[in-house]
């Protein structure tokens, strides 16, 4: 695993940020090309973008550090952006919100932009998590599987697990979104799920990252085996069908 792409004297480039960048910046380059048969207007797709970046990642950050205070304390270092340490929901919900204002205020309609952009956002997090593994964070539990891994003890996994095999849960992810892309975006482009496909897309996510969370090692347990996002998984889903029902209408 390589934590650190390179150093130019004392300013270090974490392969972690440089994935995550590259998610975004791959993610807006294919939105960019297609803008136009969906008819958005390039300054607001750019500015859009901007405002998704700047929420996402701190929602995400904000959240971390909320469910790891005692951590963030004794090592407030830890909360360095290049670095890791992201709660994937802080991000979205944040994003979410000040995407939704930024878009009402444009004169959009919330739903045909979250139908075109919506394809997007597993192929960023297929490509973040590609960082996740480079990091050694968002790691695996002990596995006897051939394919388990081992961490440097430098690494998130390789403080907990040492130098035990575990499962590469951030490449089980990165595999998943990239499925989940290339599905989203054949239905969005055949005109399937016509301007509901964001909902859509919550559901499938929530599902997945529940079961992933039964082989995740890093998680915070609950109530007896079930981890924050699988006791919370119930709520998230019947948020997601009651919003998925209430998009069915074609907006104007």
């Amino acid at each position: 695993m390589y934590q650190i792409l390179f150093r130019i004297g004392h300013f270090t480039i974490y392969t972690y940020g440089i994935f995550v960048a590259l998610g975004f910046f791959l993610s807006f380059l294919l939105a960019w090309k297609e803008k136009d048969n969906f008819q958005i207007e390039g300054e607001f797709l750019g500015n859009l973008w901007m405002i998704l970046i700047i929420a996402g990642l701190a929602g995400g950050k904000l959240l971390f550090i909320i469910l790891h205070l005692p951590d963030f304390l004794s090592n407030p270092t830890s909360a360095e952006f290049w670095r890791g340490g992201f709660a994937y929901l802080g991000g979205f919900f944040l994003a979410l919100l000040f995407a939704s204002l930024y878009i009402r205020k444009s004169g959009y309609s919330i739903r045909r932009v979250s139908y075109f952009l919506t394809p997007y956002i597993p192929l960023g997090q297929a490509i973040g998590r590609i960082g996740c593994f480079f990091n050694g964070c968002c790691y695996g539990k002990p596995t006897s599987m051939p394919w388990g891994m081992t961490f440097p003890l430098s690494s998130p996994a390789g403080y907990h697990y040492g130098l035990l095999p575990i499962h590469p849960t951030q490449l089980y992810a990165s595999i998943f979104n990239f499925i989940l892309f290339l599905f989203l975006w054949k239905l969005r482009n055949s005109g399937h799920q016509k301007f509901r496909l964001f909902p859509l897309y919550f559901l499938i996510y929530i599902t997945f990252r529940a079961l992933l969370d039964i082989v995740r090692g890093d998680t915070i347990i609950l109530i007896g085996n079930l981890t924050l996002l699988q006791f919370l998984t119930p709520f998230l889903l019947t948020l997601g069908f009651l919003w998925w029902r209430k998009w069915k209408s074609v907006p104007t």
